[in-house]
This record gives C-alpha cells, sequence and structure tokens, in this order.
C-alpha cells in the first residue's frame, strides 16, 4: 500500500492534557509513507513510520513541546519531543540535528534534515503515548478526518 501526506487540519488541542489520535499532531515533512508501522513481525518490530524524502528535507516538530534527546541512538541521529499529557514523539535517520535537549519548540519548527537509512533517503517518525509505541498514521489520519484518497494509492 502507498500512503501521500498532506496538508491536515486536525482537530484538537494537547493543552486539554487529554491525548487522543486527534491530538493536534501534523505530518513532520511531506511525502509518502515507505514503511509501515509493524510493531510485530519477523524481526524486532517497525515502531513508527518512515517517509520517503530527499535527504536534507527539513524535519518539522509535529507538535509544540520540549527536546529530552537530541543525539545518537545506535548510530543514527535522532530526536525526542515532549509534548505534555505523556505524548511523544520521535524523528529519526537524521543527517544533522538542529535542536539541543531542553528546548521549546512550536510545531513546525525545524528539528534537523533527513538523512538516509540503509542508503534509503526517509524519515522514520514515531508515537508514544505513556511510553507505548502508537501507529502514527492514526494520529495524523485524525479519524477520517482526511479523504482516504489522499491515503489509499495503488501501487
Amino acid at each position: 500500500m502507498r500512503v501521500i501526506v498532506r496538508h491536515l487540519v486536525l482537530t484538537a488541542s494537547l493543552a486539554s492534557n487529554i491525548v487522543t489520535p486527534c491530538a493536534a499532531l501534523t505530518p513532520p515533512v511531506v511525502g509518502e509513507i515507505v514503511q509501515e508501522f509493524a510493531p510485530i513481525g519477523s524481526y524486532a518490530g517497525h515502531w513508527g513510520i518512515d517517509f520517503g524524502v530527499d535527504v536534507g528535507t527539513p524535519a518539522l516538530a509535529a507538535a509544540a513541546g520540549h527536546v529530552t534527546f537530541a543525539g545518537s541512538v545506535a548510530g543514527m541521529l535522532s530526536v525526542t519531543i515532549d509534548h505534555g499529557g505523556g505524548l511523544k514523539t520521535s524523528y529519526s535517520y537524521l543527517s544533522n540535528i538542529k535542536v539541543s535537549a531542553g528546548d521549546r519548540l512550536r510545531v513546525g519548527d525545524i528539528v534537523g534534515a533527513t538523512g538516509l537509512h540503509h542508503g534509503v533517503a526517509s524519515l522514520h517518525f514515531s508515537v508514544r503515548v505513556d511510553g507505548v509505541y502508537e501507529d502514527p498514521a492514526a494520529w495524523l489520519r485524525c479519524g477520517g478526518s482526511i479523504p482516504n484518497a489522499l491515503w489509499l494509492a495503488p501501487a
């Protein structure tokens, strides 16, 4: 399945501290989802989604929050943002990082630039609620607020 993400209008606010899949997350990049969320499988799982984008594409904060981590994980540059209410997002496969731990960010602030993973230009985006990984696509779709035609396209 091919998935394309475009501009979203989301319906809820994190200010209420009620975290739901419509809690005002915006896509960190505009691009096709080339690897879907797959927590269980023949390997350790894929705990987020990968967007296929050109190397150097700005990776943007999906919501306001503060940076809790900016550095290397298993040799890959990564940033984690705490949005409050138990919600955290992470951005990996970065070629560089533009933020530091402790920085306060607004939605759309640049956290870094996209890079390569196994030779493929992409951005890995994950969502955790109270430490549990959830499918980021559900958070970005916002309960059907995006027409299915934007999400499902023939391969």
